[in-house]
């Protein structure tokens, strides 16, 4: 294809090695309104005798990444957990273990989400319902500078009823906890969680619930931490630790219905999956590399 859009023939292409004794390969470009790469591409061509060609090489076509069994995989998670493009790509790419267990899924396909979302159209599978909201919030400078906490619940599983503890690292978004619990915590539970943790942050982001009154503040004090609190029915404060839930939600506790062997210890790989192999968009990283780095940097 020439730089007009204009194909030249094979003869035109043919004669440049002639017109290259008389002419310079600039010269020859410009004659034929094309650029100086085609020229430069035929006459290279040229150069094997008796076994030159200047017709166009037939095009073979590319091997589609969407196999039967990739778009059989699109179409299961979309269907079984409900999932955006977004999370679909990371389910082809990398998913723990004990989802594979339930839904097997073809692993290590790497899909634009376009691509994924032709898929769905062509299904009749994609768009969702209703939109949510975007949040804007600030973020911390570096990890352990601030936590994000808030106990979810209760979710009723097979008649019975569970909450779920999640804290969370405003940096690096890492999950410094998740745990479920078969009642609502106190204050003295929700301490106790964090006291297992090897690291505690310089201030800590929660709602008003019973578990964070002056019980809640007398260890904050005590660790030498300082206790924020959001904003009376204002979730955007807490926009972090709010928006990890959602996701928890989504991959873990709304497939709960279907899945109920996942409430015996799979929380716990969840949590591991999430940090060390769920590419984050929000910081474009891994949380726990994250989370791992300008540790140095805190005073």
């Amino acid at each position: 294809m020439s730089g007009d859009g204009v194909r030249l023939s094979p003869d035109i292409r043919g004669a440049f090695r002639k017109l290259r004794k008389d002419l310079t390969v600039t010269g020859i470009a410009q004659t034929f309104n094309t650029t100086r790469q085609t020229v430069y591409r035929w006459l290279g061509r040229g150069k094997h005798r008796g076994t030159e060609t200047f017709k166009d090489k037939p095009r073979q076509p590319k091997e589609s990444k969407v196999t039967m069994e990739v778009e059989l995989s699109i179409l299961k998670l979309r269907t079984t957990f409900k999932w955006g493009t977004a999370r679909i790509q990371q389910g082809l790419w990398n998913l723990p273990s004990f989802i594979l267990e339930s839904v097997s899924c073809v692993q290590g396909a790497r899909l634009s989400r376009e691509t994924i979302n032709n898929v769905l159209a062509r299904n009749n599978q994609n768009g969702y319902q209703r939109e949510f909201k975007r949040w804007k919030f600030f973020r911390a400078t570096a990890p352990d500078e601030l936590w994000q906490i808030d106990l979810k619940g209760p979710f009723s599983v097979q008649g019975k009823k569970f909450w779920f503890l999640v804290c969370i690292d405003d940096y690096s978004r890492f999950i410094v906890c998740a745990e479920q619990f078969d009642h609502e915590l106190t204050t003295a539970e929700t301490v106790a969680v964090l006291e297992k943790q090897k690291r505690l942050p310089k201030a800590i982001l929660s709602d008003h619930g019973s578990q964070f009154k002056e019980q809640w503040k007398d260890w904050c004090r005590e660790h030498g931490i300082e206790a924020h609190f959001a904003h009376p029915s204002y979730p955007q404060d807490k926009g972090k630790v709010e928006r990890c839930i959602q996701s928890l939600n989504r991959e873990f506790i709304n497939p709960l219905r279907k899945f109920p062997e996942w409430l015996k210890g799979k929380i716990g790989e969840y949590k591991d999956w999430f940090n060390h192999s769920r590419f984050h968009r929000g910081v474009k990283a891994f949380p726990a590399d994250l989370y791992k780095c300008n540790v140095g940097k805190l005073t």
